[in-house]
């Protein structure tokens, strides 16, 4: 594929990315932030055999199309190969292991979460606390788990767009067990390592997060953070708050302080992206007050 000629691999690590016979296990972990299915593109083309293990809502909605229609219009070589398998196969363990003998590397997203208000999940035993944009997240912990099991090294993975729209590929420095005392400080500090990558990359390019609807699923609250009733209103969009970001074709709010997303309309976008609201239904206007979304 031509974009992928054009796009910048920045390797922090000291993994030879072009070498097909690596001397341990490999994971390749990402999130869904910018490009962020272009590194598997990548490491195929360059003659890798790749198992992405992802969620298996998301195997039955994109199996198909990665399979049969991404998969041909790559640049393959002799040994490239992809699979996908759900990350919740019960045999999957067993698979990984045989995979992994055939010379295959692994592929995952972190924030791949499906959130710790699920009835009956119990998040002390399959998540971490960690500090996250100022706020406590419970993160899953079974990447960590299984490079632990089988001594494999984590390469996290950022892909995004810099300012002129150029596609840029930064592989991190590795991860791996003996690096730490213990697996649980592994565990621990790899998931915040992977995170702080994340959050640096966050506060540069808020728009190109693709997870902000799933992010309130990560962390436990009962409670919600109150309004402030403002006594002079200058009539601008409150961004210490909130963020808007744009996602497929829709708009929305994010308030960074609960952790909650509103859709809004395009009209709406574009009067915050102006920070003029005169136009705008009355009602909507005090409740965007009301919200203090405009102060």
């Amino acid at each position: 594929m031509q974009y992928l000629k054009n796009s910048k691999i920045i390797n922090y690590s000291s993994i030879n990315l072009e070498n097909l016979k690596p001397n341990s296990p490999l994971i390749f972990s990402s999130f869904h932030f910018g490009s962020f299915r272009l590194f598997n593109s990548v490491l195929f083309e360059l003659g890798h055999k790749i198992v992405i293990i992802i969620d298996d809502t998301i195997v039955q909605k994109q199996k198909d199309d990665l399979l049969y229609k991404v998969k041909p219009l790559l640049n393959a070589k002799k040994s490239s190969d992809f699979l996908i398998l759900s990350v919740q196969d019960r045999t999957s363990i067993f698979k990984l292991k045989k995979l992994i003998s055939e010379g295959y590397i692994m592929s995952v997203y972190l924030d791949g979460n499906n959130g710790v208000n699920i009835k009956k999940q119990n998040f002390e035993k399959g998540f971490n606390k960690i500090n996250f944009l100022n706020k406590e997240i419970f993160v899953k912990n079974g990447i960590p788990k299984l490079a632990s099991l089988l001594k494999a090294k984590i390469i996290p993975v950022l892909s995004y767009r810099n300012k002129n729209e150029d596609s840029i590929i930064e592989f991190h420095k590795e991860l791996y067990a003996t690096q730490y005392q213990t697996k649980q400080e592994f565990i621990i500090k790899s998931i915040e390592k992977s995170f702080s990558l994340l959050e640096k990359k966050i506060k540069k390019h808020p728009s190109q997060f693709t997870s902000w609807l799933t992010l309130q699923d990560m962390f436990l609250r009962n409670y919600s953070s109150s309004y402030i009733k403002k006594n002079i209103i200058k009539g601008i969009f409150n961004d210490s708050r909130y963020s808007i970001f744009l996602l497929n074709t829709s708009y929305f709010i994010f308030d960074l302080l609960d952790y909650k997303s509103y859709p809004i309309n395009q009209k709406l976008a574009n009067s915050i992206k102006k920070n003029n609201f005169d136009n705008i239904d009355l009602n909507l206007k005090q409740e965007l007050i009301q919200k203090n979304i405009i102060i």
